[in-house]
């Protein structure tokens, strides 16, 4: 295609639209008289964790034109995620290069934005024939595949442009083609044995074969190449070959961790290292250089994030048995190690075990397994998606692998754990608003090692909130406590799903909720005579609000199981007389209506004073203080009111209008009628005539442990 753009307005708008597309696209355009192409040389993998991934190198191949004409191009390369490339002093990315035939100059790489770079001037001759092709590739350019904004499976496609300088006119050429696709690098699994309770020996020397004899106790992690090649030593460019961070926690005081300090790959023909785990026997390990065998190094002093530190051995130059090991430094219980890849094959998907290796003395644990957490990622680790003159290349984010087994092939391998659990259906049946049911389910690990297992519930039909399921996570064995609450439910049929989650593993269990009819349902308790709610006093009388509370045969109404006398009842409320003798922090109410039981309902059990409604009688005259009866001040007056614990352990003051902490002449039990509480008190000769009634409150304690009652009006004159 032929298209003339003023170069200004080209390059203004350069890949401001770039597409995707899954097929390689050829771009081509004309430059006085010569038409060159853009595409991208291959199709590479890139590793979705890298912030530091190299792309498809863009040739771009020109023709035709005028014999002995001179071009000079500025070359444009963009992406849709951020360039990583280091800086220079000037702020240049480096490591970017044009490859070029003899004869073409080609100048150095600089930022038009954060996500596309220019090679500018690219000069030379139109050759003789014009057919000839001149090509020139730009390669090295990194960029953020992290941060792939498509939130796909590949990096939208880059954009190549080509400006003539100085022309009148320039001919560019845009479009997008593949990139590469995005894999993982790593995939992972373990066999976690945990921490003998009996002990575990620490080894005389640290060596492979001296640990394997001491029978220390042996974990091990395997990990994997999410495609070929994701294991790759250190090229131009970068700082390291792949790193692995291992880190390493949960371990108890006085205990020790080894690791060995090379690792050879699970290559055909060779002897792996291996703790004895995964079906593979004990061995350091053998390598031999130009055998595309995997090996990793550990690196002795790389910080947390797995930067910097040196290689613990250096790589042999002929075939070399393995055989040391280290031990970790633990700090708080934890402790990590760095490896890195100095060789592999890279036609190939390549997996290696790091054996991790605890020793600790004996302890007195009670048959429980103290258990190591593992943690593994590539590295070195960072959040930084753009370019800088120092951060590590490459560099990756913190992410959590995938499992291996399935690239290995040994999901169903008898020496991985296996999530066992009990999948029965569950199915509840309760009244609408009624008491909470429990069941069980239980959990276990029919296979081998440590599993770690989460718990989740979805809801199906209806409504949500209604099921918990305790704890929500464990080790190998574990019963669940599995809650089904109607006391929010109108009668239905409602569903949900109980979802165990170990690795790979999932297990579920389909729970069933038939919601019936209300039934005997507590909505509210407290004082009897103030109304005020969720707290009552031992040998007071005590309200219950609720539906279907009277039985047409029985009812009852126990406190933690103690029956209370029942004074008053009908369908909606129910007063009755607290046992005298609860000596708990809190009571669980129940009603029970011919047979039935209501769900329990807790209260608080403390002094909680209420005075009744005309609960003050005047002194003077033995009649009810109102307004046509007030009490003349100086006089006392009688509150009868319900709530106190007797016998009292905390003073009992009076509030009257502004007049505070006025001490009664008597306060206890009424002595006629149990549960019924009084309380005598002169009112103050120096409460004002005004205002006209006042409030009056009792109360019982000091400071946060005082309760008072509702405040009832007292009339004066």
């Amino acid at each position: 295609m032929s298209l003339f753009i003023h170069p200004s307005r080209a390059a203004r708008g350069l890949f401001s639209a770039a597409t995707l597309v899954f097929i390689l696209t050829f771009c081509s355009f004309s430059l006085s008289a010569q038409t060159c192409t853009a595409a991208a040389t291959t199709t590479p993998v890139i590793r979705s964790e890298g912030y530091t991934e190299q792309i498809s190198p863009v040739a771009f191949t020109c023709t035709g034109g005028t014999a002995g004409a001179s071009v000079s191009l500025a070359l444009y390369v963009g992406t849709t995620v951020n360039i990583t490339n280091r800086l220079d002093s000037t702020g240049n990315p480096t490591g970017i290069s044009v490859t070029a035939p003899i004869g073409v100059f080609t100048g150095g790489a600089s930022f038009y934005s954060a996500m596309t770079v220019q090679i500018s001037p690219v000069v030379y001759t139109v050759p003789n024939p014009p057919s000839t092709a001149i090509s020139f590739t730009v390669s090295g350019i990194l960029v953020a595949a992290a941060n792939n904004a498509n939130g796909s499976s590949i990096i939208p496609g880059i954009s190549a442009q080509a400006l003539v300088i100085g022309a009148a006119y320039s001919a560019p050429a845009g479009g997008s083609f593949l990139v590469a696709t995005l894999a993982p690098t790593l995939l992972s699994s373990n066999i976690n044995n945990g921490i003998p309770c009996g002990g575990s020996p620490a080894p005389p020397s640290l060596d492979f074969p001296t640990i394997i004899a001491t029978n220390t106790s042996a974990s091990a992690i395997r990990i994997t190449e999410g495609s070929p090649n994701a294991f790759a030593p250190k090229v131009a460019g970068q700082d390291t070959g792949t790193r692995i961070l291992v880190n390493l926690s949960g371990y108890p005081t006085g205990a020790a961790v080894y690791v060995p300090d090379a690792i050879v790959g699970v290559d055909p023909g060779t002897t792996p290292t291996s703790a004895g785990l995964y079906g593979i026997p004990p061995s350091a390990g053998q390598y031999s250089p130009n055998n595309n065998q995997l090996f990793l190094i550990r690196v002795n002093g790389a910080d947390a994030t797995g930067v910097g530190g040196t290689l613990a051995i250096s790589k042999p130059l002929s075939t070399f048995n393995l055989s040391t090991i280290s031990q970790l430094t633990l700090s708080g219980g934890a402790t990590y190690a760095v490896y890195e890849v100095v060789d592999g094959n890279p036609g190939a998907v390549e997996s290696a075990q790091i054996p991790v290796w605890v020793s600790n003395p004996q302890t007195a644990c009670t048959g429980t397994t103290p258990t190591a957490t593992f943690q593994v990622m590539v590295a070195p680790v960072s959040t930084v998606s753009t370019a800088t003159q120092t951060d590590p290349i490459p560099r990756f984010m913190a992410t959590t692998p995938g499992t291996d087994c399935t690239e290995v092939g040994d999901c169903s391998a008898g020496y991985f754990p296996t999530l066992s659990v009990n999948t029965t259906p569950l199915v509840f049946s309760s009244p609408s608003l009624g008491p909470a049911l429990q069941n069980t389910i239980n959990v276990g690990n029919s296979g081998a090692g440590i599993i770690s297992f989460t718990v989740a519930v979805t809801y199906g039909t209806g409504a949500s909130g209604w099921l918990t399921v305790t704890p929500t996570s464990g080790q190998n064995s574990a019963v669940l406590q599995v809650t089904a609450s109607p006391a929010t439910l109108a009668p239905g049929t409602y569903t949900a799903t109980i979802t165990l989650t170990a690795g790979n593993q999932t297990q579920s269990v389909p729970v069933t909720f038939n919601v019936g009819p209300v039934g005997v349902t507590i909505q509210n308790v407290g004082n009897a005579a103030s109304f005020q709610y969720g707290t009552v006093a031992p040998g007071s009388y005590a309200v219950i609000f609720g539906l279907n509370l009277l039985g047409v045969n029985s009812t009852t109404v126990t406190f933690n199981a103690v029956p209370a006398t029942i004074v008053y009842s009908s369908a909606t409320q129910i007063n009755v007389l607290v046992p005298s003798n609860l000596t708990n922090v809190f009571a669980s109410v129940v009603v029970t209506a011919d047979g039935m039981a209501s769900n329990p309902f807790r209260v608080t059990l403390a002094n909680f004073p209420g005075i009744f409604s005309n609960g003050i009688v005047n002194g003077s005259d033995g009649r009810s203080n109102s307004q046509t009866d007030p009490i003349a001040r100086g006089n006392f007056v009688a509150v009868y009111l319900t709530g106190l614990i007797l016998p009292l352990t905390g003073p009992v003051t009076v509030n009257i209008g502004s007049q505070t902490n006025q001490m009664p002449s008597f306060a206890g039990a009424q002595g006629t009628f149990p549960g019924l509480d009084q309380v005598n008190v002169t009112v103050p000769l120096a409460l004002s005539a005004t205002p006209n009634p006042v409030p009056l409150t009792v109360c019982v304690g000091t400071g946060t442990q005082q309760a008072c009652s509702n405040a009832v009006n007292l009339y004066i004159q």
